[in-house]
């Protein structure tokens, strides 16, 4: 029987562009060693993942007392977020102007315990 684990973090400020790259580093390997993985990953992404990644192991041991270290990242990836458009804008062409967006993702991860 497998036991897939989920967890999510929503509205991330930073685009899902920036974040997929680091994520690539990591799918397929044990949920241990990755978070030893990103502590050597200089991104700002890194940070969040491994939020992420803590939260999917603590939810293995609380919800259903799996050992931690025969957990594999079996999907991670990251969507677009929301999309919100500030009021303050800068000089477009034309002479019109131009609203600065920020970009905010969220992010998923399932795991797998493995035998």
């Amino acid at each position: 029987m497998d036991i897939i684990i989920k967890a999510n973090i929503k509205n991330i400020p930073m685009s899902d562009k920036k974040i997929t790259p680091v994520l690539e580093l990591i799918k397929g390997h044990k949920a241990k060693y990755a978070l030893q993985e990103l502590k050597l990953i200089n991104k700002k992404a890194s940070v969040y993942i491994e939020k992420l990644l803590k939260s999917a192991i603590a939810n293995a041991e609380h919800n259903f007392k799996l050992n931690p270290e025969k957990l594999i990242i079996k999907r991670i990836w990251a969507t677009e977020g929301t999309k919100r458009m500030r009021k303050l804008g800068h000089g477009g062409g034309k002479g019109r102007i131009r609203y600065i967006r920020n970009y905010r993702s969220n992010l998923f991860v399932e795991l797998e315990y493995g035998a």
